[in-house]
């Protein structure tokens, strides 16, 4: 046991997660400048240098990109990261755009979000002009240098890792809740495309500390019936008056709330949090592998 808890430490001691924001590294005003004159204004060729020096941007540009990155930063960090680099939402900054990559396809997905993501739609609270701005600080981003240095400490193997996934009789058992090319259980979120929709830090973070951020579709609820009976599982749905759920073995359940003597929302995911303990160091970035993998 001690042994085991002394491996747990260590592998969550290298696996430090922290959201390094730019606004620390750089002054707000300064750093816009920065980018303006040293990216949007660069000019495209050695010849071009010579001849038209790059020009400062101009208070206007300087104020709408500002005007920008507060947007961004309010409503889009939390899930794409302050440096745009993603977390719980897809990298920003990189070639691997799922709803398109054009400024029209941006500007569709912000208005009218992506169903069962945690994107929600903003055409009602932003105007064209405000989503415009945000994207501008995007482009930005995606021409800054990362400041984001994260790797594992060891390369998995992903066909050991793919291996693992699907194993029923493994500790990990990802395939009892999780489903890869419709192959697996339906009480998590599918993987299909993760490494795409989720940067490698926030994988290995949701892994290691899986309760660390559950999403609201997949909150885990418990209830105990009038005969004592405890059952938990994945809420479905849930209205004032019933509540319906799913436990991991697929059984579904439907009662009125009023005929339980308890019911709560748990804060915990269905997920075990002890996969440091569960797996061997190899094994669990052979998973990690098998993941990023899927593209």
């Amino acid at each position: 046991m001690a042994d085991r808890k002394m491996k747990t430490r260590r592998i969550e001691r290298r696996y430090h997660f922290s959201v390094i924001h730019l606004s620390v590294i750089h002054p707000s005003v300064s750093f816009l400048v920065m980018l303006c004159v040293g990216v949007l204004l660069c000019p495209l060729n050695a010849q071009q240098a010579a001849d038209d020096p790059p020009q400062e941007p101009s208070p206007e540009q300087v104020a709408a990109l500002a005007e920008g990155k507060a947007m961004y930063r309010g409503l889009c960090s939390g899930c794409h990261g302050g440096s745009g680099r993603g977390g719980k939402g897809p990298n920003l900054t990189d070639d691997r755009w799922l709803h398109g990559d054009k400024d029209e396809d941006i500007t569709r997905v912000i208005q009218k979000g992506v169903p069962k993501t945690t994107m929600k739609k903003l055409g009602e609270s932003l105007k064209e002009e405000q989503i415009a701005k945000i994207i501008a600080y995007v482009r930005l981003l995606g021409r800054a240098p990362t400041d984001n240095n994260w790797h594992p400490y060891l390369a998995g193997d992903a066909k050991l890792g793919q291996q693992l996934f699907f194993d029923e009789k493994a500790k990990s058992q990802c395939s009892k809740c999780h489903t890869v090319n419709k192959q697996g259980g339906r009480v998590g979120p599918a993987l299909d495309r993760i490494a795409v929709r989720r940067s490698p830090e926030y994988i290995m973070e949701s892994i290691l500390q899986s309760s660390k951020f559950i999403d609201p579709q997949y909150e885990a609820v418990q209830v105990v019936t009038d005969e004592g009976k405890v059952l938990k599982g994945l809420r479905v749905n849930e209205s004032n008056f019933s509540i319906q759920f799913r436990e991991e073995d697929g059984r579904f359940h439907s009662f009125l709330k009023r005929d339980l003597d308890e019911f709560q929302v748990l804060k915990t995911s269905l997920m075990p949090d002890n996969f440091a303990e569960q797996l061997t160091v190899k094994q669990l970035h052979d998973l990690f592998a098998f993941l990023l993998s899927l593209e």
